[in-house]
């Protein structure tokens, strides 16, 4: 696996001076958050279109490591990423500052994910939000389990805020939908541009958010400038 990098110095950049952790090797009894990302279009950028894969500059990090992963027989996808943001990723949720979650369509196979990744030992869930076989929930179970999270964060002597990266639902529908609700604490939503995956600059406000949630409203949505929508479903 890449050299892993602490996030709160290499990654941040102008954020860096809001984060109040420095990596240490102890891990965290509590997380700080609870973060749910996608994978495609946020981990696995596509790199199509006006976007060349090897980006690598100020907007986007480079996409340096690629697998094909094998979902059946006679079905692989080749995923590419970047091997700095997942590092950083897995090293937030080793260190116990948050706790992740996958909320993917990939929800069957992100054991092959997390193996491609070298997250083997990384501490990461996955939610069961639809059906794989029946295909049941598949529209509308992502929103669903995040409004449950939030219902049950809400209960919580300690309710922990929530960060939701998804290139495609996360939108200002939902987050207008996720404001009604009278969240007790702050919730973030990132959507990436799908060909470059998180930015560096979604990267270091997910930092931010971490370190002071206090310092934003009720509901973010964050949208990338260069994100647009599409026909369809990108990936798995």
């Amino acid at each position: 696996m890449n050299e892993w990098r602490c996030a709160s110095r290499h990654m941040c950049r102008d954020a860096h001076r809001h984060v109040p952790y420095q990596l240490t090797g102890k891990k965290e009894d509590v997380p700080q958050a609870v973060l749910y990302t996608d994978f495609d279009g946020v981990i696995n950028a596509f790199g199509t279109m006006s976007r060349p894969i090897t980006a690598h500059d100020d907007t986007a990090f480079g996409l340096d490591m690629a697998k094909t992963i094998c979902v059946a027989e006679g079905h692989a996808y080749l995923v590419q990423w970047s091997g700095e943001l997942v590092a950083a990723m897995a090293e937030l949720a080793t260190a116990g500052l948050v706790e992740l979650a996958w909320l993917s369509t990939w929800q069957p196979f992100t054991g092959r994910l997390e193996q491609a990744l070298g997250w083997d030992h990384v501490p990461v869930e996955t939610v069961r939000w639809y059906d794989p076989v029946t295909l049941a929930h598949l529209r509308d179970g992502k929103f669903a389990a995040i409004q449950s999270r939030a219902r049950h964060e809400q209960l919580q002597q300690r309710p922990l805020p929530i960060i939701w990266v998804d290139d495609e639902e996360c939108t200002p529908q939902r987050r207008d939908l996720l404001q009604g609700m009278g969240l007790r604490v702050p919730m973030l939503m990132v959507r990436p541009d799908s060909r470059i995956g998180i930015s560096r600059r979604q990267w270091s406000l997910i930092v931010d958010f971490l370190s002071t949630p206090e310092r934003y409203g009720q509901v973010t949505l964050d949208e990338e400038a260069t994100a647009s929508s599409h026909d369809g479903h990108f990936g798995y």
